[in-house]
């Protein structure tokens, strides 16, 4: 289900799409963590966007089109085989082990980026920064990061209930889908202890059918997730909080079809003589402490992370006689980090710094190929780093801030590659120490406008070819570095009503990971490529009468992988997969409180290519959304529409011996929604 109606904060414009206030009314202060501490977002010096709760959860807003929607330059992949954010043009070659883009679920990182992320229910916020953030963030953030916080809980008894019904359009005519989402909460000693939990269960049948035998749940979708949280005041300078999301993932994995060649079938109409199953848990767990010494806040936040992933799929798409790909994996991570920061939010000085660390585990078992190759994938990681911000008001109206972290990263991998010609083990350690600086300028023009600049390092730790590798130096690749340049402007009126921006940015890569393709087919991982990407962004939004709100962006941007060899091609001057020329989005919104609600949003995209050899392509499209309704004072009575026009697209695409192989991204979807508050 695609997004229908969001709160938006315009990366380069800092701005709040939230509900329509009326007129007399001045719309609420707006805070955002971009840079650990608060601050309002036409304070931050880089691109940051904002989606409320309000906006997610619900039909359209529990996928990660929320965050293609909400800003410019922005493409998403969210298939059988990952999901992935891809922000201004900056992707990975490997599938599933890295991400530039981080993900971070209640201040706590997962090492696996979108992919291992719970779902999108039960929650409080989504922040979306833009541009490098390892400074302080670290690993795998070098093309922004993505910061979601799970509900709060509520001081007073307080309950929520929230059901979808709906239709998909698909290749067997329209098949259901639905979704439950329940929310309570309370304190449980007044003053002191408060609690609250969502479930959160979801179903979706197609909209794929199989050719070969007439199946018609390759398609099939089962999620149930489990959220809960305590608040915990200690005494007046101390506070406790304790998160936990888990969530199961069970989906059918025949999806994936030919474009081109003999094999090639209609719109979500597949040819698999093989069952395909994708099931994965994912466990997220994050206990805060906050506590105010004197003019100094103290944060520790210890977090731990479980992902499990099984699934298996007929590895060539088609009914031809081959052994289906088996693959396991599981993955633990622990991790602390300790801040401090100074507390006066409008102090002439404002500083923080922190160290962090983490151990994470991860077991790989990876069988593909006929006759059978097996991998057996053991990677060990431990990190630490330091890391710290200052920002200073030299003048009235200037603004200057440094910040800059070290990270040291050792890694350990070891596989077995076993076949029925050769049974072979070999390991490799990698260890990198990385220096992350960030520089910022910001100047108020008017109190209402900010002229703003920054320059970052980023990066991106090696890794581990887990699913090709066949000798040791196959099976690691080296960390990627890139340095980003962003000016912009930010302006907002003194009311909230009416904002506008406008970003200009450019980053180079080095040592870029790409893949190459051995002889005998083989792939491995490298780093002989340079990237470069630049581009301008421009976002509005006004309310432009009592309860109507506009808003727009657009994103135009130009990657090109500058410097790419590989042992059998050279994709110099090609551009960088999913990195769209232009992206562009509108939207309108009416209603607040009781009364008739509606909201529509158009979201666009030139062409871009998936893969490097820019051959397999998705055309420019436009996706419709939309809802209308009637608040009746506590309960929410709606109809909504995703893809209302039925725009065909493709979520993933790649290059196979027998043509192009894509799969579809979702049609038309239509049904009810019915929402009660307590």
């Amino acid at each position: 289900m695609k997004a229908i109606r969001y709160a938006i904060l315009p990366a380069a414009a800092g701005l709040a799409m939230a509900a329509p206030a009326a007129a007399e009314e001045a719309l609420p202060t707006l805070e955002v963590t971009a840079r650990q501490w608060k601050e309002s977002p036409e304070k931050v010096p880089g691109g940051v966007a904002v989606v409320d709760a309000t906006r997610l959860g619900g039909p359209g807003g529990d996928d990660f089109g929320t965050v293609a929607a909400a800003t410019p330059n922005v493409a998403i992949e969210q298939s059988s085989a990952q999901t992935r954010v891809v922000m201004r043009g900056m992707s990975v070659a490997n599938t599933g082990l890295q991400d530039p883009v981080g993900y971070f679920v209640d201040g706590v990182a997962l090492p696996f980026g979108a992919t291992q992320a719970p779902g999108l229910f039960g929650l409080q916020s989504m922040e979306i920064l833009k541009g490098p953030q390892g400074t302080l963030y670290g690993r795998n953030t070098e093309a922004g990061a993505i910061k979601v916080e799970t509900r709060a809980p509520s001081w007073t008894p307080a309950a929520s209930l929230d059901l979808v019904a709906g239709l998909a359009k698909g290749a067997g005519g329209n098949a259901p889908l639905g979704s439950l989402e329940g929310w309570v909460s309370g304190a449980a000693i007044p003053d002191r202890l408060a609690l609250g939990l969502t479930v959160r269960a979801d179903g979706a049948e197609g909209p794929f059918r199989n050719r070969l035998d007439g199946r018609d749940d390759g398609g099939d979708t089962s999620r149930l997730g489990v959220s809960g949280a305590a608040s915990l005041i200690v005494g007046d300078d101390t506070d406790v909080s304790f998160k936990s999301t888990v969530a199961r993932n069970d989906m059918g994995k025949m999806r994936m079809r030919y474009l081109t060649g003999a094999q090639a079938t209609p719109r979500f109409e597949t040819n698999y003589d093989t069952d395909a199953w994708d099931d994965s848990t994912s466990a997220v767990q994050a206990l805060q402490i906050n506590r105010r010494i004197d003019d100094v806040e103290l944060t520790a936040i210890t977090g731990w992370t479980h992902y499990d992933r099984d699934f298996q799929m007929d590895v060539d798409t088609a009914a031809l006689p081959t052994l289906p790909a088996l693959y396991a994996h599981t993955d633990d991570a622990l991790s602390q980090e300790l801040r401090l920061a100074s507390a006066d939010p409008g102090a002439r000085l404002k500083w923080l710094g922190g160290v962090h660390v983490y151990r994470q585990w991860t077991d790989i078992d990876y069988a593909i190929g006929t006759p059978r190759v097996t991998r057996r994938t053991e990677l060990d990681q431990t990190g630490v780093a330091g890391f710290g911000q200052v920002e200073y008001a030299v003048l009235e109206r200037l603004r200057l801030g440094v910040g800059g972290r070290v990270e040291h990263v050792a890694q350990s991998g070891d596989q077995r590659y076993a076949s029925a010609a050769l049974d072979t083990a070999y390991g490799v350690d990698q260890d990198v120490t990385a220096f992350l600086p960030r520089v910022t300028a910001a100047f108020d023009l008017t109190p209402e406008t900010m002229l703003y600049a920054s320059q970052a390092r980023g990066y991106m730790p090696g890794g581990y070819n887990y699913a090709m590798a066949f000798s040791g130096a196959s099976f690691a690749y080296d960390p990627e570095y890139s340095w980003t340049t962003e000016v912009g402007l930010k302006s907002r009126s003194a009311d909230g009503r009416y904002g506008a921006g406008v970003a200009a940015f450019r980053t180079v890569t080095r040592d870029k990971q790409v893949v190459e393709i051995a002889v005998g087919g083989a792939t491995s991982y490298t780093n002989a490529g340079e990237a470069e990407v630049y581009g301008l962004e421009f976002e509005a939004d006004a309310e432009i009468a009592p309860k109507l709100r506009v808003s727009g962006n657009l994103g135009l941007q130009h990657g090109e992988a500058t410097d790419y060899r590989t042992a059998t091609a050279d994709y110099s001057g090609n551009r960088l997969p999913m990195a769209a020329n232009y992206t562009w989005a509108a939207g309108l919104d009416y209603g607040r409180g009781e009364g008739v609600f509606a909201g529509a949003r158009v979201r666009g995209s030139g062409p871009y290519s998936f893969d490097s050899a820019n051959l397999v392509r998705q055309a420019a499209f436009a996706t419709v959304d939309a809802e209308a309704g009637y608040d009746f004072g506590g309960v929410r009575v709606s109809l909504w529409a995703t893809n209302l026009f039925d725009e065909a697209t493709y979520t993933r695409g790649l290059v196979a011996p027998l043509g192009q192989i894509v799969e579809d991204g979702a049609g038309r979807e239509v049904g009810l929604r019915v929402s009660a508050k307590w």
